[in-house]
C-alpha cells in the first residue's frame, strides 16, 4: 500500500473511500457532523495561491461529502501549520489515547465528534506520507 501526500486529491480520495465505509456501518439518520481542515505553509503541489491545503467533510445520518476546499460553516475547524501537523498526522492512535480524548469531550473541553472518526484518522495515518 503506497504512502499518499497528507491533504493531496489522493489522500483526501483515500478519506472519502474510508469515510464512506464507516458512515454507512456507524451513520445514524437524524445525526450529523462536519469538519474542515486548514493547513498553512503547504507544499506547493496542493496549496491554494495563499500557500494553504484545505480539505472537508460533512456527514448526514448514512451519508457522507467529502471534498477539498473550505466550507461556509463547519463543526469543527482546525487551521495549523501544516509541517507541524504531519507528525499528528502520521500518528496512529492508540486506544488510551481515544480514551482521552472521550474524557475530554465529556468534560466539556473539545467538541463531541462521532467515535468512529478515530478510525478514520488511524486509517489515513498508515498512508500518509
Amino acid at each position: 500500500m503506497s504512502k499518499l501526500m497528507f491533504v493531496s486529491p489522493e489522500w483526501i480520495d483515500e478519506a472519502r473511500r474510508a469515510l464512506e465505509d464507516l458512515v454507512a456501518e456507524h451513520g445514524e439518520d437524524g445525526t450529523g457532523f462536519s469538519m474542515c481542515e486548514q493547513f498553512t505553509d503547504a507544499p506547493s503541489e496542493i496549496a491554494d495561491e495563499m500557500g494553504r491545503a484545505t480539505w472537508h467533510f460533512i456527514i448526514d445520518g448514512t451519508k457522507v461529502t467529502v471534498d477539498a476546499g473550505k466550507i461556509a460553516r463547519a463543526d469543527q475547524f482546525i487551521r495549523a501549520d501544516y509541517q507541524q501537523t504531519l507528525p499528528l498526522a502520521r500518528m496512529v492512535y492508540t486506544e488510551e489515547m481515544i480514551a482521552e480524548a472521550r474524557e475530554r469531550e465529556e468534560a466539556g473541553d473539545a467538541p463531541v465528534i462521532p467515535g468512529y472518526l478515530s478510525e478514520l484518522h488511524n486509517r489515513l495515518a498508515v498512508r500518509t506520507a
